[in-house]
């Protein structure tokens, strides 16, 4: 932390002799603008740049293969990053609160998008996943309230608890063969989806009959939905939080197969008001 908190300090030129940059070095800096790096340096540490309001930009070297945990977090005024391909892990928290944030490519070798990395990006709009990505954690894209899409590649097996909680804009996911692990509450407050489909030759979800959900096959339950899901007569559960916080769901048919309506999985659809019931 040799410079925390230097909050006059507008730019800096780091030499060729350092190779890494430590724990929240320049965590604070206010006025800090621009930042030269150089190519000798392999590791970003945690929160090195966090809190750096004034920041807009930054390129990372190719000697760069890793950015730690909270290196960007609160980098308000931050637009453009590039990130090289020699980077392999992207650490939790990377990106957060970077508010004025609107694209990013992730490199290919990142196989995994950590927790919270862009939690609160509310102008990212554009984010290209690699083939290399096997993971989207919890949180991953929480709050991304200007993400219209975004495509999965066929190499995600695993996306976790609340990936994109609070992506109000974003207006279709299609779900990949490759995907065989989908947390409850995946998708809650994104109240613009319409579309959800399964890739036919999933092995363990599917979107049947067109019904704009993910449906566990083996169970029949319903996993995930949005405003526009017709549940089919063979989903037997509707799952933890399918659709919670669906503010813009105004009505649900809730057909004969169905037993079990798990804790949540309406809670906080503010807007429904019509609720048809298998007749007894």
């Amino acid at each position: 932390d040799a410079f925390k908190g230097c909050t006059s300090l507008e730019s800096i030129a780091i030499p060729n002799s350092v190779t890494w940059i430590g724990d929240d070095v320049f965590s604070g800096c206010t006025s800090l603008k621009s930042i030269a790096i150089p190519k000798t340096v392999t590791k970003i540490i945690d929160g090195v740049f966090s809190g750096c309001t004034s920041l807009e930009s930054i390129t990372i070297p190719e000697s760069v293969t890793e950015i730690s945990r909270h290196t960007f977090k609160d980098c308000t005024s931050l637009k453009n990053v590039t990130i090289p391909g020699s980077v392999t892990e992207i650490g939790d928290c990377a990106f957060l609160g970077c508010i004025s944030l609107e694209s990013v490519t992730i490199p290919n070798g990142v196989t995994s998008i950590g927790e919270f990395v862009f939690r609160g990006c509310t102008s990212l709009e554009r984010v290209i996943i690699p083939d290399s990505v096997t993971s989207i954690r919890c949180g991953a894209f929480d709050g991304c309230t200007s993400l219209k899409s975004i495509t999965i590649p066929n190499s995600v097996t695993k996306i976790a608890m609340k990936a994109f909680d609070g992506c109000t804009s974003l207006e279709s996911v299609a779900i990949p063969e490759s995907v065989t692990d989908i947390a409850f509450e995946v998708f809650p407050g994104c109240t613009s989806l319409e579309s959800v489909v399964v890739a036919e030759g999933n092995p363990k979800y599917d979107s049947r009959e067109g019904c704009n959900a993910i449906i566990e096959t083996a169970t029949n339950i319903l996993v995930a939905g949005c405003k526009t899901t017709v549940i089919p007569n063979s989903v037997t559960v509707i799952g933890r939080y399918a659709f919670a916080d669906c503010t813009s769901l105004e009505s649900i048919a809730i057909p004969e197969s169905v037993t079990e309506i798990k804790s949540g999985a309406f809670a906080e659809c503010t807007s429904l008001e019509n609720i048809v019931m298998p007749k007894e």
